[in-house]
């Protein structure tokens, strides 16, 4: 998927806003922390609620939580001269 969660920068965020780890983050979001752990993880991507709930809990916009990649195309392989 081209969007992705910039996990470092949650971290970084965290620690701005005295959360000390990834449960207690999961408890001021009101998120349950196996989610939180699969969104840390890249397992799962977060929901729209879910994604302003740790917003919210880390006073910042979306768009600071997320970066987007664009799908590069296969390379293409040229015959051998």
């Amino acid at each position: 998927m081209p969007i992705i969660i910039v996990w470092s920068e949650i971290e970084r965020l965290m620690e701005l806003r005295g959360i000390p780890n990834r449960d207690a983050l999961a408890n001021v979001a009101g998120i349950h922390r196996t989610n939180l752990y699969k969104i840390a993880k890249g397992d799962i991507q977060p929901s729209l609620l879910n994604l302003g709930k740790i917003c919210a809990a880390l006073e910042c916009q979306p768009g600071d939580l997320l970066r987007f990649e664009p799908d590069l195309p296969p390379p293409t392989s040229s015959p051998p001269k």
